[in-house]
């Protein structure tokens, strides 16, 4: 019998696929990268690509439940981008850009 966990991650991973390749492994793997705490508070919502001093760096967007949320992602940045190359396997994500819901 098959979980509906799979069937939910593969259909994330079609949705996405067309913006960005790591969006998809991303969002269907955020309880695993930022844990509960985060995970029931804080949403990625895309990648953007951008360049810094000629080289290409990827951007996550993601939504915070609430401004106090946004500022406490906000110091946690670093490690939630360490994690995300730790699960990853190299350093896909190089930024985070917050957005806190009003």
């Amino acid at each position: 019998m098959k979980l509906i966990s799979e069937d939910i991650d593969s259909l994330v991973k079609k949705i996405f696929k067309n913006q960005h390749p790591l969006l998809a492994e991303i969002i269907t793997n955020w309880t695993k990268i930022v844990g509960i705490k985060f995970y029931n508070n804080v949403t990625p919502l895309k990648i953007t690509i951008s360049k810094e001093k000629g080289i290409k760096i990827n951007i996550l967007h993601v939504v915070a439940a609430n401004p106090s949320v946004s500022m406490e992602i906000a110091y946690q940045q670093e490690i939630i981008l360490e994690r995300i190359a730790v699960y990853l396997g190299f350093k896909g994500i190089h930024k985070l850009r917050i957005h806190a819901t009003n």
